[in-house]
C-alpha cells in the first residue's frame, strides 16, 4: 500500500521509465512521489531478518492469519496546487523531475533533488481546469497540455511564462468539448494525439504550423487527422 495522500487520488498516475520510481496526484491538491525500490529492500531485509533462517514462514493451518499488507512510506509530498491535481507525468530521462496539472489552471515543474516547493508554476496555463499533460519523450524542452477550455496547448519549458501567466508556444483549436488525454510519438518529436469528451481524435503535427498549402489547409493548423467514430 503506498501511503501519503490524505484524499483520494482518483485520476493522475505515472511510472518512471528511467527509474522504479511512482508518482501520483490526488483531491488534497498534492503531488506524492514514491520509490519501488524502497519497498524491495524492505522485503529483503525482512526476510533476511526472518526467524528461518532466511527462508519464508511455512503457511497453513487453522490459526494463520491474513497477514497486513506492507505500506511503503513516500518519498516526497509536493505541495503547491489550490485544487485537485489531474495529471502527472515523469520526465523521460529523470525520476526526479516531473510536472502535474490541476484544476487550479496551474502547470507545475517539480524536481525532487531541491525540495518539495515548485521550480515553475505557470499559473492560468488555459482557461480552465487542466485534465491532462504529456512530456516528450525525444525533446524534452516540450509539454503538451489539455483542458476544460476545449484546447490543447504546446510549452517549452524554457519559457513558460509571460507576465506571470502562461506563454505556450501554440494554441490547438479543433475540440468541442474538454480534452482529457494527450500523448506524444513515441518516434516522432513534432507529432502527438488528442481526445476529448466531443469523442474526437485528433492527430497533430506542430511542425506543420504555418503550411496553408494542399488539401489540409482548411483545418486547424497543425491537424494531420481527424477520428470521429467515438460516438
Amino acid at each position: 500500500i503506498l501511503t501519503g495522500h490524505q484524499e483520494n487520488a482518483e485520476f493522475a498516475l505515472a511510472m518512471s521509465q528511467s527509474e522504479a520510481f511512482v508518482l501520483s496526484g490526488g483531491k488534497d491538491k498534492s503531488v506524492v512521489l514514491w520509490s519501488i525500490q524502497d519497498h524491495i529492500s524492505t522485503l529483503a531485509t525482512d526476510y533476511g531478518a526472518g526467524s528461518n533462517g532466511g527462508k519464508s514462514p511455512k503457511s497453513g493451518g487453522n490459526d494463520d492469519k491474513p497477514t497486513e499488507s506492507p505500506k511503503l512510506q513516500a518519498r516526497g509530498i509536493y505541495h503547491g496546487h489550490q485544487d485537485t491535481v489531474e495529471d502527472v507525468q515523469f520526465c523521460p530521462s529523470s525520476a526526479q523531475e516531473f510536472c502535474s496539472v490541476g484544476d487550479d489552471s496551474c502547470l507545475i515543474l517539480w524536481d525532487a533533488r531541491t525540495g518539495t516547493s515548485p521550480v515553475v508554476k505557470v499559473e492560468k496555463a488555459h482557461n480552465a481546469d487542466l485534465h491532462c499533460v504529456d512530456w516528450n519523450p525525444i525533446d524534452e524542452n516540450l509539454i503538451l497540455t489539455g483542458s476544460a477550455d476545449n484546447t490543447v496547448r504546446l510549452f517549452d519549458r524554457r519559457n513558460l511564462t509571460s507576465n506571470g501567466v502562461g506563454s505556450p508556444v501554440h494554441i490547438f483549436n479543433n475540440h468541442s468539448a474538454a480534452v482529457l488525454c494527450v500523448q506524444w510519438s513515441p518516434d516522432k518529436s513534432s507529432i502527438f494525439g488528442s481526445s476529448a469528451e466531443d469523442g474526437v481524435l485528433n492527430i497533430w503535427d506542430h511542425n506543420k504550423i504555418g503550411e496553408r498549402s494542399g488539401p489540409a489547409s482548411k483545418f486547424a493548423p497543425g491537424l494531420l487527422f481527424r477520428h470521429s467514430g467515438h460516438r
